[in-house]
């Protein structure tokens, strides 16, 4: 019995020792093997890190935009209506005790004007339910959260705001702060990392709730939370066990239904769902239509370049280990067995995975970083944390793993293959069996060539549908026109003096000599608003009138021509439309040919009221403007009275949208817009205006802070930034798989060449043209792009069709479109045919005789 202890004690010390042993006499092995073949080390190299690094920025991103909200508790519990509810709506829904454990409403994203240090700053918040962070499941850093709903003057800040502003003041638990003017207790400090309940769209470093004074929340004016036309909650709860995301959004849209019929609302007889259910415990919440995007396309594109890779790198594996067929069939005569040999192979190519995954895990980590310092062309501050974290850094370790067997088993079991007597022969290490047009190295050819084509094409209609769809800035004149926005309600102004300031600032802008035009607007050319539009027809009665859909724009008297937009036919605004009661408006050229079919608009009396609230989708939030003018239901008749020049601001390129411009009234500064209220100047070539109008606010009051400067081509710049950002990582993605495939071509055509030497030495000897031996090669190396090609424009074929479903940039590109359908694969065999060609005529210049004896 000791006898056997002994034993079993042995075989457990002992036999991972000498694994361990073998292991490192491996990896040293390895690595001088590795050392004496530097080109082939470093073109594996660059090619797996390049592939490695693009497979984890697929994840990382994926990773990033569906990462559940940090410290709440069983975010999978979660649901969050798509589109925004009205506060008495969603009183309704927190009643339905069978579907939800707990509920909460809050109004975002809300700007608020933060007094700290002496100077103010404008800081993202919501205004929120008592239920807000119970029902998340999170718990408060210092102090505590809201206990009910009419907690007034009482405001939780974000660990964040505690640490950059506050100073981490562990005493700051019942001092007060100023916001929007009015002082607030701060009762509680956030945890760690949490940034409200949907981070990557309405950041949250402050949160009110919504039985604070009016004054505070502008938002909640004119008795907000008792209006069933003002849809601006956002609306979310947690899941009783056993209740689906399916059962909950039926039993909401019941109740929907029901609510429209019970208090007569305008559309009452609309059809079609009316609630829809997204998953609430995400960083950014994703309709179930849009998650084949987040998740399977973008791990496709990574996994096809990665593809690309293996398969380079493992032709390479190929070639080496034919070169080594010697040395390898001497190993097995003395006994080696063909585990150990495979595994000492296998070390080589996880050590070449090894050393290719840190350069591309920290150029990965640079890439993600800029990438995550994109800034959507929104009046918010949309950003997203695609940075890698942990769970990134395990894909990376995984990969490797995977891709270092991957590229290295195939070669490793074809080099210990038992036909040593060959092998051992002087030239042993040319074969000389008939070449195969199906052997690995062919089959690996025609997969890098199938995938490379897939993912050019992939990449090339997602560019190309983006690129066509980047508008042109036309319509008006962006060149010396900058922008500054103002908020003074939001810095304690109350609504009158608000507009007497900005009023008189107007006029001293207007008095500088560096000034030749001048307005205040809500809105700005090249933006988008955030608001739903209007509904317009004109006057009829019952349901005989055809109701149209515009955008909304709200404009000072001085827009058009600060703007350069021509005014084409009637007037500009003058000072009596602003009057409350004044019923003028103007019109675009696009609302004159949809609406009267291109006829005479001046004097047209138009019935207009405002379009719904809508839900976002993707990474756009959908309806974001909450103000009552914005969100009322009541409809106003307006008069014509001129007709502006189409301005195509819009992402799309061409897109031009009908268009009703309102003027701007005093009132609307009461409320402002997310932008705040923009102080559009024109002035003379060479001058910083900028600095010349901060110079007149601070005058006027020290104490406001102007915001978002810039000048209008950097507006149009941001407002294009992250598409064309997309645009060129697709191009990028596609030219670099282009490039792997043919490097992987060329290299096995230099192979074939050397392997072949001594029968193209014969067919040289025996007569044969340069010319002859040429078309030899160059016609196996067109066979494999022609099949390769044929594959490749099939399984693009499928995915484009399924990404034409998902986006619009996708399917504005039709899918026969010649310039990709033709022109990608022109292009690649074209790049395929060169590398052949270099490695193909150098077989033109071996000589017969050499050739022979080396045989």
């Amino acid at each position: 019995m000791i006898g056997l202890m002994r034993l079993l004690a042995d075989s457990v010390i002992r036999l991972p020792a000498e694994y361990l042993a073998e292991l490192r006499q491996d990896i040293r092995y390895g690595l001088r093997m590795l050392g004496s073949s530097p080109g082939f080390t470093a073109v594996a190299l660059v090619s797996l890190s390049f592939g490695i690094c693009i497979a984890t920025c697929a994840y990382s991103e994926m990773n990033g935009l569906l990462r559940d909200l940090p410290g709440v508790r069983n975010p999978d519990e979660l649901v969050a209506l798509q589109a925004p509810s009205s506060y008495p709506n969603y009183k309704r829904y927190r009643e339905l005790s069978d579907l939800f454990s707990a509920t909460f409403a809050y109004v975002a994203p809300v700007p608020f004007g933060v007094s700290t240090g002496g100077r103010t700053e404008r800081t993202w918040g919501h205004l929120v339910t008592a239920s807000y962070f119970p029902t998340l499941g999170v718990r408060p850093r210092l102090g505590r959260f809201f206990e009910n709903d009419h907690e007034q003057s009482a405001a939780v800040v974000s660990y964040r705001f505690w640490q950059e502003h506050l100073g981490a003041d562990p005493s700051v638990i019942g001092k007060s702060l100023r916001i929007n003017g009015y002082p607030a207790t701060v009762i509680g400090v956030g945890p760690r990392d949490f940034l409200g309940a949907s981070p990557a769209l309405f950041v949250a470093d402050l949160w009110l709730p919504v039985a604070v004074d009016a004054r505070m929340a502008p938002e909640l004016a004119g008795n907000a939370l008792e209006r069933r036309d003002l849809t601006m909650f956002q609306v979310v709860g947690r899941l009783q066990p056993g209740v689906t995301e399916a059962a909950a959004e039926a039993e909401l849209d019941a109740v929907a239904q029901q609510l429209a019929q019970s208090y007569g609302e305008a559309d009452k007889d609309q059809k079609g769902r009316r609630v829809q259910v997204l998953g609430g415990g995400k960083i950014l919440p994703i309709r179930k239509q849009d998650l084949p995007f987040f998740k399977e396309f973008l791990l496709v594109l990574g996994g096809l370049v990665l593809l690309i890779a293996c398969a380079n790198v493992a032709n390479m594996m190929l070639a080496r280990a034919a070169d080594r067929r010697k040395e390898i069939a001497v190993r097995l005569a003395l006994g080696a067995s063909r585990a150990r040999l495979i595994r000492q192979l296998l070390t080589e190519s996880v050590l070449v995975a090894a050393g290719a995954a840190v350069p591309a895990f920290l150029l990965s980590v640079w890439l993600m970083h800029l990438m995550s310092q994109l800034r959507m062309p929104l009046p918010i501050p949309i950003s997203f944390d695609l940075n890698p974290d942990g769970r990134a850094l395990l894909f990376t370790l995984a990969v490797t793993l995977v891709t270092g067997i991957a590229f290295g088993l195939a070669p490793a079991l074809q080099a210990t293959r038992n036909d040593l007597t060959p092998a051992l022969k002087e030239g042993g290490n040319i074969q000389f069996r008939k070449h195969r047009r199906l052997s690995l190295r062919n089959a690996l050819v025609l997969g890098q060539m199938a995938a490379s084509l897939t993912l050019l094409l992939l990449t090339g209609y997602m560019g190309l549908g983006i690129q066509s769809t980047i508008g042109m800035q036309e319509g008006f004149n962006p060149r010396n026109l900058y922008l500054i926005s103002l908020d003074p309600v939001r810095d304690g102004y109350p609504a009158q003096r608000a507009a007497d300031f900005l009023q008189k600032l107007l006029d001293r802008v207007k008095q500088l000599p560096s000034v030749t035009a001048a307005c205040l607007t809500d809105t700005v050319p090249v933006a988008i608003g955030g608001d739903a539009g209007v509904r317009f027809s004109t006057p009829a009665i019952g349901d005989s009138r055809v109701v149209y859909w515009a955008r909304r724009h709200t404009v000072g008297r001085d827009y058009f021509q600060t703007a350069g937009i021509p005014i084409l036919a009637g007037r500009g605004f003058r000072k009596e439309d602003e009057a409350s009661g004044a019923t003028a408006v103007i019109v675009s050229q696009e609302l004159v040919r949809d609406f009267k079919k291109g006829e005479q608009p001046l004097g047209l009396q138009l019935d207009i009221g405002n379009d719904e609230a809508s839900g976002g989708f993707g990474a756009m939030p959908g309806t974001i403007d909450f103000r009552a003018a914005v969100l009322g239901t009541g409809r106003r008749v307006f008069e014509v009275v001129g007709v502006a020049k189409d301005v195509t601001e819009d992402i799309v390129v061409s897109k031009k949208h009908p268009v009703v411009y309102f003027p701007l009234h005093p009132a609307d500064y009461a409320q402002p817009s997310l932008r705040g209220v923009t102080l559009m100047v024109r002035a003379v070539p060479g001058v910083d205006v900028i600095s010349a109008v901060r110079r007149e606010v601070s005058a006027m009051d020290s104490n406001l802070t102007p915001f978002n400067a810039r000048s209008m081509t950097e507006q149009i710049a941001q407002f294009m930034s992250a598409l064309q950002a997309a645009s060129w990582t697709y191009g990028l993605i596609g030219v670099f798989g282009l490039i792997l495939a043919s490097v992987g071509l060329a290299g096995v055509t230099a192979y074939t060449v050397a392997q072949r030497g001594h029968e193209i030495g014969i067919r040289m000897a025996l007569g044969a043209q340069k010319r002859d031996v040429l078309g030899l090669v160059m016609r196996e190396g067109a066979t494999l792009i022609t099949a390769g090609t044929v594959t490749g424009v099939a399984f693009a074929w499928a995915g484009i069709r399924a990404l034409s479903g998902l986006f619009f940039s996708v399917a504005s590109v039709q899918s026969s479109d010649p310039m990709l359908l033709v022109g990608a694969p022109l292009l690649l065999a074209g790049v395929a045919l060169v590398a052949c060609y270099v490695p193909a005529r150098k077989s033109t210049r071996i000589d017969p005789a050499v050739a022979l004896r080396a045989e």
